[in-house]
């Protein structure tokens, strides 16, 4: 059911990567206009955005004009170029559009970016994603939100999204999205090197035999999430390097992902190069090998 303070209005979101557009995409089925911009962006992004349903405008001026609220969904070293490039544009509206910043960055980016808003007098909140895009008929995806005035975003669960709210302060949304991706996406760098370090030295055999007998439920995950991590490895070395600041006080751990970055960096190349190339090749025979019960 459609909430009443939230009728007919207009959220923009920039950009229409997977994320962006399914996030979009939700919100126009249950009734919310979603604008967008695509100055700079792939002929990719806008057939998502016309796939979501998303009106495209011609500039930042025009989508802040119309908008009740702005979404930032991009891969988190573009994050402060955005929020510097909207945020004089939304300073010349009265009243000021809410930011919201949904990107995968470290407390410590989020607050800087957070603290050139508050400087202002403009509203800002730091918002994480936790789950897959949205898709029709699916409810696993989740946003948190910390920030001084939630209400506005809020307000979306009653147009398709689940909104969590954390606390006041920019930064405790980011920190739940570091710690929760380092677990996931962390492990998926360690499966990957394992299974990389295992060909290396001819024993895949052996490895896969004593996974199967000792930790079944693992390799069953490494076989399912390892096929799906190799496109997106390229969106996930900065989410390691935010990742690496979010622990720069913790000794050795920060140096953990630095190093997953570095590791999702050299397979992205490898699958820029196509499934023959050595590691692209390993992962992909690792699977089949599982999946064929060889």
């Amino acid at each position: 059911m459609q909430g009443a303070l939230f009728m007919k209005k207009t959220i923009a979101i920039v950009g229409m990567g997977e994320m962006g557009a399914g996030v979009a995409g939700r919100l126009v089925e249950n009734g919310i206009e979603v604008i967008t911009v695509l100055s700079g962006r792939s002929a990719a992004s806008a057939e998502r955005a016309q796939r979501a349903g998303v009106r495209v405008v011609a500039s930042d001026a025009e989508m802040i004009e119309q908008a009740d609220a702005f979404l930032s969904i991009l891969p988190p070293a573009q994050a402060g170029a955005l929020a510097d490039r909207i945020r004089p544009v939304i300073q010349a509206k009265k009243p000021a559009v809410t930011y919201v910043d949904c990107n995968a960055v470290a407390p410590e980016t989020v607050k800087s970016i957070a603290a050139k808003f508050s400087a202002l007098g403009l509203p800002f909140i730091d918002a994480a994603i936790i789950g897959p895009p949205p898709k029709p008929g699916a409810a696993v995806t989740r946003f948190y939100a910390s920030g001084a005035e939630l209400s506005v975003f809020l307000e979306l669960n009653s147009y398709g999204l689940d909104v969590r709210a954390l606390g006041p302060l920019p930064g405790e949304a980011a920190a739940l999205k570091m710690s929760y991706a380092g677990i996931t996406k962390g492990f998926q760098a360690l499966a990957t090197a394992m299974v990389l370090g295992a060909k290396e030295y001819d024993v895949t055999d052996a490895f896969l035999n004593e996974l199967r007998t000792s930790q079944p439920m693992l390799l069953k995950w490494i076989v399912s999430e390892l096929p799906r991590m190799v496109p997106k490895a390229h969106r996930w070395v900065g989410e390691m390097n935010e990742i690496s600041l979010f622990l720069n006080s913790e000794q050795g751990a920060s140096e953990i992902f630095a190093g997953a970055a570095k590791l999702y960096e050299a397979v992205a190349a490898d699958n820029a190069v196509g499934s023959e190339s050595p590691r692209v090749k390993a992962l992909d025979q690792f699977v089949a090998q599982e999946k064929g019960g060889v």
